[in-house]
């Protein structure tokens, strides 16, 4: 039963939004100045380049303070303790 009321409610939440949303512009607006293709460029572009420059640039100074370096390969001389007995791990 609280499903049905939960899936009524989104129906008529989104019917009601989408009402609203497909109305006419009012008439007493005015038109507006037009943009260019390279103000629309910089606007949706420019935001974004910045986001993603900065987010490597983070990203670069948070990783630097996490390097591990490379592990030697193992090596394989035996260890002598110092009375020359082997060395028991």
């Amino acid at each position: 039963m609280r499903a049905a009321a939960v899936l009524a409610g989104l129906v008529v939440f989104t019917l009601a939004g989408a009402g609203a949303a497909s109305a006419d512009a009012p008439v007493t607006w005015d038109e507006g100045q037009s943009r260019s293709t390279l103000d629309t460029l910089i606007f949706f572009g420019g935001g974004t380049l910045a986001l993603i420059v900065f987010l490597t640039l983070f990203s670069l100074v948070t990783m630097r303070r996490h390097y591990v370096p490379p592990t030697p390969p193992p090596s394989t001389d035996l260890e002598v303790a110092p009375d020359s007995s082997p060395a028991h791990h």
